[in-house]
């Protein structure tokens, strides 16, 4: 059994490993740096959220730290996924507004606050809005986001920096802005109130662009976004919110209304990182329910009982399961057959992976499947079933392959009997036949006496002339009888008992035509047994019998005494035996308790 850690090649376990390192070595960063700013807020209570109380101490680092260890740990469980790394870049972000302080006493440390305090919400409404592929869906939310970006980083951030001088601007506390250009109170002030308007506008868009996210998303996608995108959506509109209270004073604050919409802001981001967790809950629950249905649909032996499982689990009847096999791969299902590669107008096609390897495809409903968790935990959870399911499809499928190629070559076969007929019809048996007549044109002139020894020799010549057409007519009826061609199983099957060497009394035959394929494993079944049958000592005569029963033909041939077999019946009539099979039959002989023979088959008669 081929499991996810043999699958996974050096490079892929490099990639991962590498992911899981710098999520751990950035998580780690962002924990220390919220120590480093909770001290910071501690050291300056005055211009801090979180230096005031013990009660924003603690909302400080929970809600910081909270989104930190979800984003590791989603980093860990899918290291091919961004998503883990935004989540923790929001966690960071968040300790972002406690530097803008006058008390940090650090210019650098100043100038970085007066930059980025308000970056936070951009940042987490990015995570929000990747989550959980890591990836925006839209280019429209790409748009919302840049628009956000800017906002908060260039126009309340950066650009009133250029122009902020503490000194000229009534903070004596301040440290030095490392980032002022030249002195403009004015402009700074102007630039303040701008991007505080300006915020109204990105925060409403940040929150409809979660809202049309989370509309658009399939039922499955939406139960697993919804505990994420609505967090944060708070998160964004108390964001929002403060910027409406800074307006009147120009630029953001930490007054009482101020810390109590930075608590609320706190909440929402542990929802939104108990959100995350929520969905590895989901996850392992679903894994415990394919686990289930595994091991029932494990206890019956028909293949194709884990795509009832799935269908049955997720809702969808119509859903197919399908496994790539051979090289260039092609779909089959679990019985061997050809499985649909192109989905339905309403239907769409999921491969399921495990380290790398496509192992089933799964078509099904639209949205269906669109939670990549769901996805993983089924790929994951239903390996086994899978795997044993392929395997068996795979040889299935080989076989399928093994009796297609035998019905060609039985078909191509036939096909060169038939030519080697008509040859013998057409060419040789008619030059034999124009030569017996050639051999009787010459006759003696009038009055004269003709040649006994030369009549004699024509007369003999054209004596084996017949014998020789006639068993010219017998090979080429033995290779491919005419009749079966032209008139089919039945008349081919009459024909047949008039030279037999024994008695065959003909009960039901099926008068209407049959694939020629058919026709001829039939007859030639017909001609061999009987021919079995003739050779055996104590036989008398047969009997045989052929029903279509219906897609398939059913023949039996039985001598009408006991009669002793001299070899193996079914090693007599192996080649007959094969022209069966390859046409997906079946061959029995044996003899009755009455000591007969008696040989039946089965062919289906599908064209």
């Amino acid at each position: 059994m081929v499991t996810c850690h043999d699958s996974v090649v050096g490079g892929s376990w490099r990639t991962v490993a590498s992911a899981r390192a710098g999520a751990l070595a950035l998580g780690a960063l962002g924990a220390a740096f919220g120590l480093l700013t909770l001290a910071a807020a501690r050291a300056a209570p005055g211009g801090s959220f979180a230096g005031t109380s013990w009660v924003g101490a603690v909302a400080e680092l929970t809600a910081g730290w909270a989104l930190i260890a979800a984003g590791v740990a989603e980093t860990w469980r899918r290291p091919a996924s961004r998503a883990g790394l935004l989540l923790v870049g929001a966690g960071i972000g968040w300790f972002f507004t406690e530097w803008n302080n006058p008390g940090v006493g650090s210019p650098a440390a100043f100038t970085f606050g007066l930059i980025a305090s308000a970056l936070a919400a951009p940042l987490v409404a990015h995570a929000a809005l990747a989550y959980p592929a890591g990836r925006l869906d839209s280019r429209l939310d790409v748009g919302v986001l840049v628009f956000a970006y800017a906002g908060a980083g260039l126009v309340l951030g950066l650009l009133p920096a250029l122009f902020f001088d503490p000194g000229r601007q009534g903070c004596s506390l301040c440290p030095a802005n490392l980032a002022l250009m030249r002195s403009e109170p004015g402009l700074a002030s102007g630039l303040q109130q701008a991007g505080l308007l300006l915020g109204l506008a990105w925060a409403a868009a940040l929150v409809t662009a979660g809202m049309r996210r989370l509309v658009r998303a399939s039922p499955p996608l939406r139960r697993m976004l919804w505990p994420v995108l609505v967090p944060a959506g708070c998160y964004v509109l108390l964001a929002g919110a403060d910027l409406v209270h800074s307006l009147p004073r120009g630029t953001l604050g930490n007054d009482p209304l101020d810390y109590q919409l930075w608590l609320g802001e706190a909440a929402c981001l542990v929802l939104m990182a108990l959100g995350v967790s929520w969905a590895w809950v989901r996850d392992r629950r679903t894994r415990a329910a394919v686990v289930r249905l595994v091991i029932d649909a494990a206890q019956s032996p028909p293949p194709g009982g884990l795509r009832d499982v799935l269908a049955q689990m997720l809702g969808d009847p119509g859903l197919e399961l399908a496994y790539p096999v051979g090289e260039p791969p092609r779909q089959v299902r679990a019985d061997g057959e050809p499985a649909s590669a192109e989905p339905g107008g309403d239907e769409t096609v999921t491969p399921l992976a495990r380290g790398g390897r496509t192992v089933a495809v799964v078509r099904h409903r639209a949205g269906l499947l669109d939670d990549p968790g769901l996805v993983e935990e089924v790929a994951a959870a239903a390996r086994l079933g899978m795997e044993n399911e392929r395997l068996h499809a795979e040889v299935l499928a080989h076989l399928a392959d093994l009796q297609a190629a035998q019905a060609r070559i039985v078909a191509g076969g036939d096909a060169e009997r038939r030519r080697l007929e008509r040859d013998l019809h057409d060419g040789a048996q008619q030059r034999l036949v124009a030569l017996a007549l050639a051999l009787r044109l010459p006759a003696p002139q009038p009055g004269e006496a003709p040649d006994p020894r030369l009549t004699s020799l024509i007369d003999q010549v054209g004596y084996e002339l017949r014998l020789a057409i006639d068993e010219l007519r017998e090979l080429a009826h033995g290779i491919y009888p005419a009749v079966l061609a032209d008139e089919g199983l039945a008349a081919a099957v009459e024909a047949l008992a008039e030279t037999c060497a024994i008695p065959i009394t003909i009960g039901h035959l099926p008068q209407g035509r049959l694939p020629a394929p058919v026709e001829a494993a039939g007859y030639f079944l017909v001609a061999e047994a009987s021919g079995l049958i003739a050779a055996l000592p104590g036989a008398e005569g047969a009997t045989v019998e052929a029903k279509q029963e219906g897609d398939r033909l059913v023949i039996q041939i039985t001598s009408d005494a006991a009669a002793q077999p001299a070899q193996d019946l079914e090693a007599a009539l192996l080649d007959v035996s094969d022209r069966v099979g390859a046409l997906g039959g079946r061959l029995d002989a044996g003899q009755t308790p009455a000591g007969a023979i008696t040989i039946w088959a089965e062919i289906p008669c599908g064209s």
